[in-house]
C-alpha cells in the first residue's frame, strides 16, 4: 500500500473559473505534506510516493529526500493531470533512473505489490 500526496492544480477547474483558487499550493506545501506523511503513516501506511506527474521531476527528486520513498512510474493513457495542460505525462524508464541517479540514490523497479523487480 501507498500514500501519493497530489497537490490541487486549479488549472481548467471550476474553482480557477469563479477565482475560488489562482495557483496551485507550491514546492514548499508538497515536501512539508511528504515530510508530515512519513511520520503521521510510519507503521501503516509502508511508502510514500513523489510522483513526478503531478510535481514535475524536479520536485520529485526533493521529496525523495524529503522521505518519499517511490519516485512514480511510467504512465500509459494518463487523462486526469493532462487535462490540466500544465505537466507532460510521459517520462520513460530510463529518464526515471537518470533523475533518480541525479540524486545519489539507486533506482529499483518494482511491481505493484512492492517486490523488487531489477535494480538500477
Amino acid at each position: 500500500m501507498a500514500f501519493i500526496p497530489w497537490s490541487f492544480e486549479p488549472n481548467n477547474t471550476l474553482m480557477q473559473k469563479e477565482g475560488t483558487v489562482t495557483n496551485s499550493a507550491g514546492g514548499v506545501h508538497l515536501l512539508k505534506m511528504i515530510a508530515i506523511s512519513r511520520l503521521v503513516f510510519d507503521g501503516l501506511i509502508p511508502h510514500l510516493q513523489s510522483s513526478w506527474l503531478t510535481n514535475g521531476v524536479g520536485m520529485a527528486q526533493l521529496a525523495l529526500q524529503y522521505g518519499a520513498d517511490d519516485f512514480g512510474g511510467t504512465l500509459i493513457g494518463e487523462e486526469v493531470v493532462s487535462c490540466t495542460g500544465s505537466r507532460s505525462t510521459e517520462l520513460t524508464g530510463q529518464k526515471i533512473i537518470d533523475a533518480i541517479h541525479q540524486i545519489g540514490y539507486h533506482a529499483e523497479e518494482r511491481d505493484n505489490f512492492y517486490n523488487t523487480v531489477c535494480m538500477y
